[in-house]
């Protein structure tokens, strides 16, 4: 049992570790998506950067890179287990050994986590992410605000306090990821829906 933890738990990193933003950029347009826009390795840098048929694409591979170790871990040991890999996925996304440990802000990553663990949180958390960007413009403010609710939707939920506490620790990590997108709103100079530079 405990190898299996190890290996998921590395497994589940080195999955979210690998950059798709990154590399689906440098294929489609031969640059280094970390020097264009916001300068963010995550899908909403890549629709300004690549358009929206890449960006919708390393939206769903960051999900995928989120689900795939959760539903793995709900086959082998249950929530516990699912949501320690899930979070593992969100880790590497945000710090990926192969970009230095600079990565994304783990907010598809953590949506694709949630969709095996609680899917109708994940699917009220996205609506309540479209329609704060719908009604502010800001994607980082809808990213933010969704992922409060849906760590009040794990609370909602029958999972366990150890799934609650590690889903908080993610939710904190995505809050403190878009620290400069705070600072941005509050000073007016935070890019609104997709605005290409």
């Amino acid at each position: 049992m405990v190898w299996q933890w190890i290996a998921l738990l590395i497994g589940a990193y080195l999955l979210g570790s690998i950059p798709s933003a990154y590399l689906l950029v440098k294929f489609y347009r031969g640059i280094d998506i970390r020097k264009f826009g916001s300068g963010n390795v995550g899908s909403t840098n890549t629709v300004r950067a690549a358009g929206k048929g890449a960006g919708i694409l390393v939206f769903l591979i960051d999900s995928l890179k989120g689900a795939i170790p959760t539903l793995i871990g709900l086959k082998l040991g249950g929530e516990n287990m699912a949501a320690a890999a899930g979070a593992m996925a969100v880790v590497g996304h945000m710090f990926p050994v192969w970009l230095k440990f600079k990565g994304g802000k783990g907010v598809a990553t953590t949506i694709g986590m949630s969709f095996v663990l609680t899917p109708w949180g994940a699917l009220i958390t996205f609506a309540i992410w479209f329609v704060t960007l719908i009604a502010t413009g800001y994607v980082s403010l809808g990213s933010c605000v969704g992922g409060v609710v849906l760590w009040i939707c794990y609370l909602c939920g029958r999972h366990s306090f150890v799934v609650n506490v590690i889903l908080l620790a993610i939710v904190l990590l995505v809050l403190w990821k878009h620290r400069s997108n705070f600072r941005n709103i509050k000073n007016g100079t935070e890019s609104k829906s997709f605005r290409k530079y």
